[in-house]
């Protein structure tokens, strides 16, 4: 499955993930089934050869994952880097 596939299948499921700061540490956390979702996002995104990036945001793509408590998006990016419409990702030419 493609990471947009595994983001529809867990929204229409009604999964929700909370990622936020805690004590200088990202919190993911979850039921099992969220912590599922973001296990299989992470595979998806480490074996897509077509893009080297994903990302979903509790206030923009994908926000249908996230808890109200959330203020952190995902932002999951794959080495070596590809690029995005001729612009490099994290400062990588």
């Amino acid at each position: 499955m493609t990471t947009d596939e595994i983001c529809a299948t867990y929204a229409d499921r009604g999964v929700k993930v909370t990622c936020r700061t805690m004590d200088g540490s990202v919190l993911l956390e979850g039921d099992r089934d969220a912590l599922e979702f973001l296990g299989n996002l992470l595979l998806a995104q480490a074996n897509d050869l077509n893009c080297c990036h994903k990302s979903i945001e509790p206030n923009g793509a994908g926000n249908a994952l996230f808890t109200d408590g959330s203020n952190l998006g995902i932002y999951i990016h794959r080495l070596p880097c590809q690029h995005v419409e001729g612009a490099p990702i994290s400062g990588r030419a």
